[in-house]
């Protein structure tokens, strides 16, 4: 009698074992676009121009890296997008999404479907941000963030607000992050 207990318990682990397991395939979160990691510059302002977007500012940040904001590209919401250079590689991509006719509903209904896409992908989120804080002058901020790590890649999702009895400001962004971006294949 012990015997076939054993032999069922034993098929089921096996059958449990054998299921594919979600996000097995995926190795690393890759940048939106269709890009890849380490894309060269000169290959970011092709698929720039081919989008028919540009490039509204080329600057430098404190760690070195060159930052690119882009403008145009179609994208619900999308108001713009920064790509981060370093070596002339890709290695990070932030896009900013706001419109001025988003209620805090819409807000939030858009950020649920972005994460539910991103975890379906690269499975449940960590949360690095909950914060409500009286700031300076009265502004409430809000920041909400959530993470995603796969390898030696990141996605960040966050949720942005500040306000003020006359003024208000909201915006939803994602980082798509590379640790050490190798050149593009």
């Amino acid at each position: 009698m012990i015997r076939p207990v054993r032999l069922t318990l034993f098929a089921w682990l096996i059958a449990l074992l054998s299921l594919p397991r979600a996000h097995a395939e995926e190795t690393e979160v890759p940048p939106p676009f269709g890009l890849k990691w380490g894309e060269s510059a000169e290959r970011i302002e092709d698929a720039v121009r081919e989008a028919d977007a540009k490039i509204q500012e080329r600057r430098k940040d404190t760690a070195g890296q060159e930052i690119w904001e882009i403008k145009g590209l179609a994208q619900t919401g999308l108001q713009r997008a920064y790509f981060h250079m370093s070596a002339n590689k890709l290695v990070e991509v932030e896009l900013q999404y706001s419109k001025d006719d988003w209620s805090p509903a819409t807000y939030d209904e858009f950020m649920q479907r972005v994460r539910k896409r991103i975890e379906d992908k690269y499975g449940p989120a960590r949360l690095v941000a909950r914060q409500k804080e009286d700031g300076e002058h009265g502004v409430l901020k809000t920041l909400v963030g959530y993470r995603w790590d796969l390898g030696q890649t990141s996605v960040e999702l966050y949720y942005f607000s500040a306000q003020d009895p006359k003024n208000l400001f909201r915006t939803l962004s994602l980082h798509y992050k590379a640790v050490s971006a190798t050149p593009a294949q």
